[in-house]
């Protein structure tokens, strides 16, 4: 091999990252991609993963031509019979003016997304507009007036593509991109909407679409529970999945307006929204540019808050007039239909009655002006003969069209989940997706923090549904765990040895944020459980109490009761719980499963509250315990996730070499604010610091498997080590100073003029002249604090202390520097204040902070240094701190003078036995729970928690 040949096999070698290098570093565009980033997250990533964005091609004529058709009017039947409701209770929440804490309570909540035609973004009110009084004052003209501006009518509308031909003007979906006072508005109203439906009962219990409810999920486990339940019952199911054509599109105005007025909604409510939508047009984005002005004569416009709400109450008129054919039975509750939004889903047990329901709700979806696209609809349908389960081959009609049987072993896409009657959920596929674009984005030329927030933020968000509803084998997420050790590390810049804990702690302790899915699986089992047996849904609550009865049932062959369910799921394998179910693979028992694995990290515990009638998860968090009940049930996940984190710390602050600092940094969040958006920090110290965090740094003295001479290579001391090169090694004295400098002007920069007045490196009256604090605070009101800081190396939390202490006696009684005729030079006064003479050992010093107030007792010093003295203090101090201290302000110890025979007789009349009256009536309780917890035998890690405590 020559040379050359030589020289560029290591140039592809070298980066092994297991990416291919595919192009070098360009700084221009590195530059225009971090900005893009710090301007619009979602682009930035979909030009890293997808490239540059793809507008549609198709010739603007026929677009324009498409969407005249799409907008055109679309009149309903007017023989369409409307529901009648009861009279409508708080209308008030709707027709009332807005107040601004209203509006700005719901400002505050909106992120910034693309801007419409005004190029406003909610930042720019919330700057400009802080309370939101501009805005309240003008939507309640609005209100006064019963009409909007005309540029709210306006839409800029992006096409955005679906699976299938790009030159398919049917595979693009319009989002509209409206003014933003107008979306702020509409957020406002809809929020009120909703409410108001919500007291009058206006959307039916079944319809989850857009409600503050966990929607996907519950319908999810409800057919999930539908089958399971057939299967083990051998009973006869029939379902039908069906989909509107274009729902949010075609729905005509008119029928909307008329459905509104027919629930109740106030009629100066029901103008507003006419007002919207009269004269509303869209000017839609192609490759070759906008459109002209479409108007929009039928549907909501997606992208608006209002559109779901509405959407929601126009198709209610459907779903509670075309369904009236039986359900399925399912644990004593009829189920029917399952909506979200236009999303539907039919039950029944028999194929008759599902044709039926089919049939009917055709035929009024018709009459409104909505049709079903068979071509997008599919069916399941399985009986019983005895024992042996057969599909049923009959075809179902929608529309008169025949749509597609679903055999044993194929599956459905319903909500964002491939479900089927026995299909085996492959998620691999998935899974390597989000590695790939891990690896695409770890690639980028984004910065280090960037790529973080870009994967944690945008990349693995996309895994969170499937893991909260879809069973996902642990060999799924192996390579993707893998992935994001590895990532994680390079982006920190830290070397193969470093512990792999620091990459799954979140940003706020100090860690990558990057999680173990393994684990994180098993959290989201758990929660998930947890979250559907505390719904607020009664079919929800009861399906799944009655499914994890049937399950348990299963398993110790007998009706179980509450607490029995409750130990099930705490993984007991005593007992009949020791006993083999030979039942299917449910939810209830990856519960169990995940509890098993998840008790080796943390503690907790499922109990039944028999008083309540629920179920409650006691977390034993250290030092406080917290028991969950249903009203709290969305904090379960991240509960266990902090106490998982917990769990990493102990781990990683356990190690000799890599654990010194992690109790430190992970205190407060102050200490890693630059994780998140790189804020003040350079390349090169983000290089630097989690190294030094875990002592990875290549020195003398801690550089593995080296032969080298350990010495400081600058001032030749013993072991050039972390603590040393930071804080003792002289020729580095001038960082010091710079470093104490620098936390002392950040301090008083953040000190505002309206408190007081700040001095910095003066003398001050009452202290001794020898001694110039750094600083020194004088309130308004007179009050003074007298300050200094110190600046050490993290090593655990009691080195803060130590630290604190050891100024402090410096502070008040210091050796005082040599009398100069020369001013003193603060540099080498804060050098020296900056740590104690001798060199400690490597791993004895850390950062902290002290404030010398507390000594501002104003006296001077009245007596000369006395070096012996000093020496034996500070030996005390390092022994003993508080008998030092007491020694400094108080003197020697004071011991009682009276004769031991007088103490003797005093205590034993104190201490001798006190008998209480046995006629006493004592409490009666209820029954104790939990008993264990006082019983059981001692952990170590019990022990060793509190002994650490």
């Amino acid at each position: 091999m020559s040379f050359s040949s030589y020289v560029s096999a290591i140039l592809i070698i070298a980066p092994s990252a297991g990416e291919p290098l595919t192009k070098r570093y360009d700084p221009v565009e590195a530059s225009r991609l971090q900005k893009l980033f710090r301007a619009n997250q979602k682009k930035a990533l979909q030009t890293i993963l997808s490239g540059p964005p793809k507008y549609c091609e198709i010739s603007p004529d026929a677009v324009e031509d498409h969407f005249v058709r799409v907008f055109s009017e679309n009149p309903f039947d007017p023989t369409f019979k409307f529901l009648t409701y009861d009279d409508p209770v708080a209308c008030h929440l709707i027709s009332d003016h807005m107040s601004p804490e209203e509006v700005w309570d719901k400002l505050r909540t909106l992120k910034n997304s693309a801007p419409g035609p005004d190029g406003i973004f909610y930042s720019n009110f919330k700057s400009r507009d802080p309370g939101a009084h501009v805005l309240s004052a003008f939507f309640n003209k609005v209100l006064d007036l019963s009409t909007v501006p005309s540029s709210w009518k306006e839409a800029k509308v992006v096409l955005i593509p679906k699976p299938g031909d790009p030159l398919d003007i049917s595979n693009w979906r319009p989002v509209s991109l409206l003014n933003t006072g107008g979306k702020v508005f509409s957020s406002v109203l809809a929020a009120r909407i909703s409410s108001w439906a919500n007291i009058n009962s206006r959307l039916s219990p079944f319809q989850k679409g857009f409600r503050e409810n966990d929607g996907c999920s519950e319908h999810n486990f409800i057919l999930e529970q539908a089958i399971t339940g057939a299967k083990r019952l051998h009973l006869d199911l029939s379902m039908a999945w069906l989909d509107l054509e274009n729902a949010f599109g075609s729905v005509p105005h008119r029928f909307i307006l008329e459905a509104l007025g027919h629930a109740g909604v106030p009629s100066s409510t029901v103008d507003i929204i006419s007002a919207i939508y009269t004269g509303s047009t869209s000017t839609i984005r192609t490759s070759a540019g906008w459109t002209g002005p479409i108007p929009m004569r039928a549907g909501v416009r997606q992208g608006c808050p209002l559109s779901a709400i509405l959407f929601n109450l126009s198709l209610e008129q459907i779903l509670r007039t075309g369904i009236s054919a039986p359900g399925f039975r399912l644990y004593g509750q009829e189920v029917k239909c399952l909506a979200y939004a236009d999303d539907l889903l039919l039950l029944g047990l028999s194929p008759v009655d599902l044709q039926d329901n089919i049939n009917s709700i055709c035929g009024v979806a018709a009459l409104a002006g909505l049709r079903f696209k068979p071509s997008k609809c599919a069916s399941l349908s399985f009986n019983y003969t005895g024992n042996k389960r057969s599909i049923d081959d009959a075809l179902f009609l929608v529309a008169g069209t025949p749509i597609r049987n679903i055999n044993d072993q194929e599956a459905y896409k319903y909500l964002g989940v491939r479900v089927g009657l026995s299909y085996k959920q492959d998620n691999s596929e998935f899974f390597r997706g989000i590695t790939r674009d891990v690896k695409l984005v770890a690639a980028s030329p984004l910065a280090p923090w960037q790529k973080l927030t870009a994967i944690r933020a945008h990349v693995l968000s996309r895994a969170e549904f499937l893991c909260r509803n879809s069973h996902i084998q642990k060999r799924d997420v192996a390579d993707l765990d893998k992935t994001l050790i590895s990532t994680g590390k390079r982006i920190l810049n830290l070397p193969t040895r470093a512990n792999v804990n620091l990459v799954h702690l979140s940003s706020n302790k100090g860690g990558a944020a990057l999680p173990h899915f393994r684990a994180l699986l098993d959290v989201h089992a758990i929660s998930h459980a947890f979250r559907l047996l505390a719904s607020d849904d009664q079919l929800t609550s009861d399906v799944a109490f009655a499914g994890l009865r049937g399950v348990v049932r299963k398993k110790i062959l007998r009706d179980p009761t509450p607490s029995e369910c409750a130990e099930f799921l705490n993984g007991n394998k005593a007992g009949d719980f020791a006993r083999e179910s030979g039942d299917h693979s449910t939810l209830w028992s990856r519960a169990r499963q995940a509890a098993d694995r998840l008790y080796k990290y943390i503690k907790f515990s499922w109990i039944y509250n028999e008083e309540l009638g629920c179920f409650n998860l006691n977390i034993f968090r250290s030092p406080n315990p917290v028991c969950v009940v249903p009203s709290t049930a969305g904090l379960v996940a991240r509960l266990l996730r902090d106490d998982l984190e917990s769990h990493y710390i102990k781990q990683l602050s356990s190690l000799v070499d890599q654990g010194k600092t992690v109790e430190v940094f992970s205190q407060h969040p102050a200490s890693n604010h630059f994780l998140q958006a790189g804020d003040f920090t350079r390349f090169c110290d983000w290089n630097f610091i989690h190294r030094a965090r875990l002592g990875c740094l290549q020195l003398n003295a801690t550089m593995r498997f080296s032969k080298r001479n350990p010495k400081c290579r600058k001032c030749g001391y013993v072991r050039e080590t972390i603590p040393h090169v930071l804080n003792h090694c002289k020729p580095h004295s001038d960082a010091w100073k710079r470093r104490h400098d620098a936390i002392q002007n950040r301090v008083a920069r953040a000190i505002s003029s309206s408190v007081g007045s700040v001095s910095i490196n003066k003398k001050f009256p009452g202290i001794a002249q020898t001694l110039i604090p750094d600083m020194v605070l004088t309130k308004k009101s007179g009050e003074v604090f007298v300050i200094d800081f110190t600046v050490a190396f993290e090593d655990r939390l009691s080195s803060f202390a130590n630290a604190r202490w050891v100024q402090f006696i410096l502070s008040i009684g210091g050796k005082p520097s040599r009398r100069r005729s020369r001013p003193r030079n603060p540099a080498r006064r804060n050098s020296r204040r900056h740590l104690p003479s001798a060199e400690p050992a490597e791993n004895s010093t850390s950062a902290a902070g002290s404030s010398s107030s507390a000594p501002s007792a104003g006296e001077p010093l009245t007596k000369r240094y006395d070096p012996v003295e000093a020496s034996r203090l500070q030996k005390l101090f390092r022994a003993n701190q508080k008998k030092a201290l007491q020694s400094i302000l108080s003197g020697p110890p004071r011991y009682c003078e009276i004769s031991p025979d007088a103490v003797e007789d005093h205590f034993v009349r104190v201490f001798s036995e006190n008998p209480f009256d046995p006629t006493f009536k004592f409490l009666t309780y209820d029954d104790p729970v939990a008993c264990h917890l006082i019983t059981d035998h001692m952990s170590p890690e019990e022990v060793w928690d509190k002994l650490r405590a």
